[in-house]
């Protein structure tokens, strides 16, 4: 049995690490975008869906008030998915009188959710390219200037972003700093390798045209999450290789970190949920990988810690896989600026391997509460 276990171990392990070392390869031919800001014509509707955001959408409108982008190709759409708190009011506190046309497009039906107020949002726009950003961001000042140049110079149907996170005080916040960065690069990664796996919906654009060819969210709006990734899937399927990446620091977009453990998992077995749907078997088997890969290395060290015992397959599988994720995060950190966050790794490390291993066992079972909702 052991020894079935340990090739077990070495198989999804040895194919953890083949995998993750092609994204890194991946991520460092995926050439840096410069931007050309120069006669820029595309009209742009930014979508900025929010439930229950009263809090945070103050910060995210008037960072994009502060946009470089010209006002007369841009248009502001809040997407209200049934906010119960003052989101309306404290939006319009800052839209009114502003340079850019804007529009508060809220859905009262009782089986709203975020895919629902984001497509009453893009029906309503009048934009060659939708931009989406989440109420609790914060955009930089050429984020617009800079995907907008990307569409013209590529003419891709849909350019994904990358994402920060700027609260990084506890240590929970720490991990999930480092653990996003990581995200983000390996979306970048998959992207170029035409083998695109996640992407985040918080910096994420497409045309509407594209939107509209593939029906929208049709057939992946039984889940309440997915409006990112699941398109990406549709997207790639009927427009392969007009996906991009903005690898570029100007199209970095800021949002909070959950602020307690639970969040985090609330949020992760969120993101996992996409997968039962996702119908890419791609996905499905890079998910696979990851998770038995945790599950095990988590169940030797346990079973280690019981008996007091010293498997050499283990040491060396978890010794292999540290090695791997400290490269992508050296890489994923060094794009972003925060090599500080690698003093947090080795015990990142010990996190993934019980997180990852609960929710994948757990994500089938379990349901989660997001914006006042329970799934």
């Amino acid at each position: 049995m052991l020894a079935f276990l340990n090739y077990t171990l070495i198989i999804f392990s040895s194919s953890y690490c083949i995998y993750m070392l092609w994204q890194i390869i991946s991520w460092l031919v995926t050439p840096s975008y410069t931007t050309n800001a120069q006669n820029l014509n595309t009209k742009v509707s930014i979508i900025i869906p929010c439930r229950n955001e009263e809090k945070n959408i103050i910060n995210c409108l008037q960072a994009i008030l502060k946009q470089d982008y010209s006002s007369s190709l841009l248009e502001i759409i809040v997407a209200d998915d049934h906010s119960e708190d003052n989101t309306k009011k404290a939006a319009e506190r800052v839209l009114l009188n502003n340079r850019y046309s804007w529009k508060y497009v809220k859905v009262e039906d009782s089986f709203s959710n975020k895919k629902k107020a984001m497509e009453a949002a893009i029906l309503q726009s009048s934009g060659e390219l939708i931009l989406v950003t989440d109420a609790d961001c914060i955009a930089p000042e050429k984020w617009i200037t800079t995907i907008a140049s990307m569409y013209e110079q590529h003419h891709y149907q849909m350019i994904c972003g990358p994402v920060s996170l700027v609260n990084t005080d506890t240590i929970c916040e720490k991990y999930q700093s480092l653990e996003i960065a990581g995200l983000s690069i390996l979306a970048g990664a998959g992207i170029f390798s035409n083998n695109p796996l996640l992407c985040n919906g918080a910096n994420i654009a497409y045309t509407r045209k594209a939107f509209d060819a593939v029906g929208g969210f049709k057939d992946i709006d039984s889940s309440p999450s997915g409006d990112d990734t699941l398109l990406l899937f549709k997207m790639r399927k009927q427009f392969p290789r007009q996906i991009g990446f903005a690898k570029n620091k100007n199209a970095i977009v800021y949002t909070q970190a959950q602020p307690n453990w639970n969040k985090f998992l609330q949020q992760r077995i969120r993101w996992a949920s996409k997968g039962f749907i996702s119908r890419n078997s791609m996905n499905s088997l890079v998910s696979l990988l990851v998770f038995v890969t945790n599950f095990l290395l988590f169940m030797y060290m346990l079973g280690s810690l019981v008996y007091f015992s010293i498997n050499w397959v283990f040491i060396t599988c978890l010794f292999l896989k540290f090695t791997i994720d400290f490269l992508l995060l050296t890489c994923a950190t060094g794009f972003f600026e925060k090599r500080r966050l690698l003093l947090n790794f080795l015990m990142g490390e010990f996190i993934t391997l019980a997180y990852v291993s609960w929710v994948g066992l757990m994500a089938s079972f379990i349901g989660y509460s997001w914006k006042g909702r329970d799934y």
